[in-house]
């Protein structure tokens, strides 16, 4: 009775006892290589000692035993090997995507950096553009300028819209600048047209003056004479040129 009861807690025992770790490749392989190193050494002392050739048979027999665990040994991390190159590419796969895409996305922010930095450096002409006051363009402006929303920002709706009036204003100017061009060039013209005439007008005054001297002939007034003579007295002191027209005039009255 007392056996059956040891026997029974020996079970109990063995059977609470954690069971082993299966030992990996590597450690089989380490294994039965120091094994086949122990065997090899004792096969050569006995060669040396001249001992029975019946221990060398049990020695031998080892040796393949070892050979076969090293041959499982060496085919069980061949395909753990092949295991893990299936997994590496496995995974390589979403890494290889995940760095095409970060390669795109740090193009993209290259991108974005250049065109933000050329915003930055962009030198725009309205700051040197003399806009009208603010006042003047309430008071000015048109509705089809002041009404629309041209950006959601106010400052920045106020200048689009003060630009497009002083466009506004300018091709107006421009406008009214080609009709005064042509008003110039018109007067031009007329201008041009009465100098050509007063400049023709001392020959023609002349060929009259010539045409009329018969008729001042026969009616006795030299008036061409009388026009020298004025010219003359013109040329002479004030006190002569009165004593002159005293005289002049004494003659008209006879």
């Amino acid at each position: 009775m007392e056996d059956e009861e040891i026997e029974e807690g020996m079970l109990v025992e063995e059977e609470a006892a954690p069971p082993q770790p299966e030992k990996s490749a590597y450690e089989v392989l380490r294994e039965s290589k120091s094994s086949v190193e122990e065997v090899v050494a004792k096969m050569l002392s006995i060669k040396k000692e001249a001992k029975p050739k019946s221990e060398l048979r049990e020695l031998v027999t080892q040796m393949f035993l070892n050979f076969v665990t090293l041959r499982q040994a060496n085919r069980s991390i061949l395909l753990e090997e092949d295991r893990v190159k299936s997994e590496t590419e496995s995974a390589k796969t979403p890494v290889d995507l995940t760095t095409l895409q970060l390669h795109n996305l740090m193009y993209e922010k290259s991108h974005y950096v250049k065109a933000i930095k050329a915003c930055k450096d962009f030198k725009s002409k309205y700051p040197d553009i003399d806009l009208v006051p603010e006042e003047e363009f309430f008071r000015d402006a048109p509705a089809n300028i002041k009404e629309p929303t041209l950006s959601n920002d106010a400052a920045q709706d106020l200048m689009l819209k003060r630009l497009n009036f002083e466009l506004f204003q300018r091709k107006e100017l421009c406008k009214l600048n080609e009709k005064l061009e042509i008003h110039k060039k018109g007067l031009q013209e007329t201008i041009a047209n009465r100098k050509k005439f007063l400049n023709s007008l001392p020959s023609h005054l002349k060929s009259l003056k010539k045409a009329s001297l018969p008729v001042q002939n026969q009616f006795g007034n030299m008036h061409t004479k009388k026009l020298k003579q004025h010219h003359s007295a013109e040329l002479l002191p004030p006190a002569s040129l009165c004593g002159l027209l005293a005289v002049l005039g004494a003659e008209g009255s006879f």
